[in-house]
């Protein structure tokens, strides 16, 4: 396992570009942190439960970075960051369900 791949300011050409003709707003370039079929692990906290409509029990969660600090995810804006986001190999995964 690895962090995710940090993206430097340089990378994402971080800059701020005029905006309305009075103020500036900050503009970054598109990078992927990482390929399309890498596999992740993310780490959440269980905040408490909710009834589904077959009354089975949904958790509700929360993401957190490395220290156990709340990230502020919601779950249609998901952000990866080196201090939230681990990256693993399918056999790495394959091991870890193994040594249960």
């Amino acid at each position: 396992m690895r962090r995710a791949r940090k993206i430097t300011a340089k990378e994402e050409n971080f800059r701020t570009e005029p905006f309305g003709g009075v103020s500036e707003t900050i503009k970054r370039d598109f990078v992927k942190p990482e390929p399309e079929g890498t596999i992740i692990l993310m780490t959440f906290r269980i905040v408490g439960y909710d009834k589904d409509c077959d009354g089975s029990a949904m958790a509700r969660l929360e993401n957190i970075d490395q220290s156990g600090e709340t990230t502020g995810w919601t779950p249609h804006h998901i952000g990866m960051g080196e201090e939230s986001t681990l990256v693993i190999t399918k056999q790495e995964l394959k091991k870890m369900f193994k040594k249960r």
